[in-house]
């Protein structure tokens, strides 16, 4: 007697693996270096001295430099545009 194979065979499957291409980081030009190290002087002269402050979007007052720079790098940073047009608008209210 012979015996059925009752094992479906499955068909073969794709690779559905697909790399991801990363791109490489490109080195700052000395330019934009100078200048990054520039604006951290200047931010930490302000915090120093006091006249200027930092805020969040949501309104929280940066104290430390570390704050300052991580809002910056998340774009939680308020702009002087954005609160000024707060300003104006809480003035009308």
């Amino acid at each position: 007697m012979s015996k059925i194979n009752t094992f479906r065979r499955t068909p073969a499957r794709r690779n559905t693996f697909r790399p991801r291409l990363v791109r490489r980081r490109t080195e700052a030009t000395p330019e934009a270096y100078e200048a990054a190290l520039q604006l951290v002087a200047l931010i930490e002269q302000h915090l120093a001295a006091g006249t200027r402050h930092y805020r969040t979007k949501s309104g929280e007052l940066l104290r430390t430099l570390d704050q300052v720079i991580n809002a910056i790098l998340e774009d939680n940073l308020l702009l002087e545009a954005e609160d000024f047009g707060r300003q104006e608008l809480a003035r009308a209210a």
